[in-house]
């Protein structure tokens, strides 16, 4: 029977855990499991299968098997996460425990019965509670489903994942989905956080710094040169299947056939081969991405325009030596409040995507290209490479590459390898191109990843049938310029800079209500702390009103933010005041720390911007 200490433990701290032990409790343990006495006098566990007696532990000395499996880990950094597969008796839980007593870790068992043998013999508030964040239980793919993606949703820190070695060796195919699972959903998560940890606090500060260079150049979607309406374009991405295509874009460019576009590092390998794209695209926030467009910068080259997102990296477009056009991109929320064009139309946009392949698809789109063809745009590896030649970096295909890889189908039907990270990209362009209805989309990857909504076509099939006349025309961007409003810029900078001013205002009083919380927390007046959480309501209103917090602040600190909405919804419906003011106090005051940070790196970055702006209207209106 389970102890009562763990029947405590586990309804305060643990209550979906909780729930199924007490949903297992009506049904007798299996008679195939057992607790038995190892030869150094502590428990084991057995359980019968097909292959006869299995061990969970060892049945001469679980304690030092434990220590034994335990010792590769030995080097755990304190931001990390572990989550154990398999729980058993626990010994090699509790050899990590006393060992890293400061690092937060979640627990697993998918056997009931282990558990609810384990809740008879041991008590679970001895496990470092404090740091034990989670315990999940169950092993139905629902149940696993369910738990993994309440997994996700409340760690943030790095995951490594432990799994007993006795599960693997008992329970070989339960562990392997459990395994493939876990690596999908924690991957999925890990993409979008590692996203949002790279961009949310870059993009702001992007594009406050590139508003001087965006004043000055031509927005490319607003202006839409004449010149691209109806004519071929040619998409070239940096997959490795590029290195085939090297001869039949050099007749392209040397005979005008069509516009070319690279995307991304493509550029390198272009520019190796002696051929310079009509115009290179770029997007990523990531300071590193100015690297890679290395060559153009130390060669000198000044004659391949630059299409720069509004929120890429700012050193990109700081270093770029050539002429180039700006395009704005979904969610750049602080270009959207300033930007406004003098005949009042509305400044036309991209959506977001996770790759400037799909940015560019979009933008050739808009621009009005038709058809557009695709080069290079693999999303999967050839046998040996992972990028096309040329690269500033290694793009060998790896044994770890082939260990993380799964299989989909090639341009020709054939089984290809990817990564999951490659294959969501292309079925996000799937999803756009599917939006595009009257763009007729051509692949001519050899050897990619089959992309629903393109036709395949080898390059040298369209040079002969369908590239047959000149369409490129040499002065395209010579006309161009931009119609940006400078006095609405000016206005709503100064709104920005006010709203600063009243966020500050709101910081302070979030601070002097805490310390009356505590206070009060203190005296032990929980009527008072309620009505404190009255006052909180109302300030947090006036919060989300705030347009530079909303605009700039929140954004940066997306996943924090999401954090504190999740602290919401666990603290609603909790009736203990004192516990609730504590966890609110520490959590929020957190998260406007990092706000005011924040506050601090753009303020002066936005009043540059500000005096800029009066510089360039000054110029425009003197004789």
């Amino acid at each position: 029977m389970i102890l009562i200490d763990n029947v405590v433990f586990l309804k305060n701290k643990f209550a979906a855990a909780w729930d199924m032990v007490k949903e297992a409790e009506a049904q007798d343990i299996s008679e195939k499991v057992k607790v038995e006495s190892a030869r150094t006098g502590v428990e084991t566990l057995s359980v019968q299968t097909e292959k006869g007696i299995n061990y969970i532990h060892s049945r001469y000395d679980p304690v030092s098997e434990a220590e034994k499996i335990m010792a590769e880990y030995s080097d755990i950094e304190k931001d990390t996460h572990v989550f154990f597969y398999g729980v058993g008796m626990g010994y090699h839980i509790e050899w990590f425990i006393e060992k890293h007593p400061d690092v937060p870790f979640s627990v697993y068992e998918p056997e009931m019965d282990f558990f609810r043998l384990l809740t008879a013999e041991k008590k679970l508030e001895s496990w470092n509670p404090k740091f034990l964040r989670n315990m999940y239980l169950g092993d139905s793919s629902e149940t696993i489903s369910k738990n993994l993606t309440h997994f996700v949703d409340v760690v943030k820190e790095k995951v490594m994942l432990i799994i007993l070695p006795s599960y693997e060796r008992i329970f070989t195919e339960k562990t392997r989905k459990f395994v493939a699972e876990f690596r999908n959903v924690v991957y999925t998560n890990a993409a979008y956080q590692y996203a949002n940890v790279v961009f949310s606090k870059r993009q702001p500060i992007n594009s406050i710094v590139n508003l001087t260079t965006t004043l000055k150049t031509p927005n490319i979607l607003n202006e839409k040169p004449q010149s691209f309406q109806g004519k071929p374009a040619i998409l070239v991405a940096a997959g490795p299947s590029l290195d085939l295509e090297y001869e039949n874009l050099r007749y392209i460019k040397e005979n005008g056939l069509a516009y070319i576009f690279s995307v991304g590092s493509a550029i390198n390998s272009l520019i190796e081969n002696g051929i310079y794209p009509d115009a290179a695209c770029t997007y990523d926030g990531k300071e590193a991405n100015h690297l890679v467009f290395s060559k153009v910068v130390e060669r000198g080259i000044t004659d391949i325009p630059l299409f720069y997102g509004s929120m890429v990296g700012y050193e990109t477009v700081q270093k770029y030596p050539g002429p180039m056009m700006h395009f704005m991109v979904g969610g750049d929320y602080f270009s959207s409040f300033v930007l406004k064009r003098l005949n009042d139309t509305p400044v036309d946009f991209v959506n977001p995507a996770k790759s400037i392949a799909i940015i560019t698809l979009q933008l050739l789109y808009k621009l009005g290209c038709n058809p557009i063809i695709l080069a290079g745009q693999n999303f999967a590896y050839t046998e040996d490479r992972t990028y096309a030649q040329g690269m500033a970096f290694n793009n060998e295909l790896s044994t770890t590459h082939m260990e993380q890889a799964i299989v989909v189908k090639d341009v020709g039907g054939n089984d290809v390898y990817t990564n999951r990270g490659l294959n969501s990209f292309r079925e996000e362009m799937e999803s756009h191109i599917a939006k595009l209805s009257d763009l007729e989309v051509i692949n001519t990857t050899k050897g990619g990843a089959r992309i629903k909504g393109t036709v395949y076509e080898p390059l040298e099939k369209l040079i002969n049938e369908r590239l047959q006349k000149q369409v490129v025309e040499k002065d395209w961007l010579t006309t161009l310029g931009n119609d940006y409003d400078l006095e609405h810029l000016i206005q709503q900078t100064q709104h920005l800079l006010s709203e600063q001013e009243k966020f500050i205002h709101l910081c302070d009083s979030f601070t002097n209500l805490f310390a009356e919380m505590k206070r009060n927390i203190e005296a032990f007046n929980s009527k008072s702390v309620g009505k404190c959480f009255v006052k909180f309501d109302k300030l947090f209103d006036r919060l989300q009103e705030n347009k530079f917090y909303r605009l700039l602040l929140q954004p940066m600190n997306q996943l924090l933010f999401e954090a504190i909405l999740k602290l919401f919804d666990e603290i609603r419906f909790q009736n203990d005041n004192f516990a609730k003011a504590r966890k609110l106090i520490n959590d929020f005051t957190s998260f406007l720390k990092n706000c005011e940070s924040d506050m601090n790196t753009i303020t002066p970055l936005i009043k540059n911007s500000y005096q800029e702006a009066l510089l360039l209207q000054k110029e425009r209106t003197t004789p």
